[in-house]
């Protein structure tokens, strides 16, 4: 016997627990992980891994990023 849910979450309700959670592991990750900035955009990264906001790796593009304005796309 399985029980559901009893009430409808609503999407701004999920969405706020979702970013809580979201900022509440890069918190953990800062403490557990090494943190460095970027060499292209100076944006915080983990250390060895490709940028998120700029897709840039050991001073090459490695990866496309689409912007959320959807005018700006950065290629690879």
């Amino acid at each position: 016997m399985t029980i559901g849910p009893k009430k409808k979450i609503s999407q701004s309700k999920g969405r706020q627990r979702h970013s809580t959670w979201e900022g509440l592991n890069m918190k953990r990750m800062v403490d557990t992980y090494q943190i460095s900035t970027c060499k292209n955009c100076g944006a915080k990264k983990l250390a060895h891994r490709v940028c998120p906001s700029c897709g840039y790796y050991k001073d090459k593009q490695v990866v496309t990023i689409k912007s959320k304005s959807k005018d700006k796309v950065v290629d690879a």
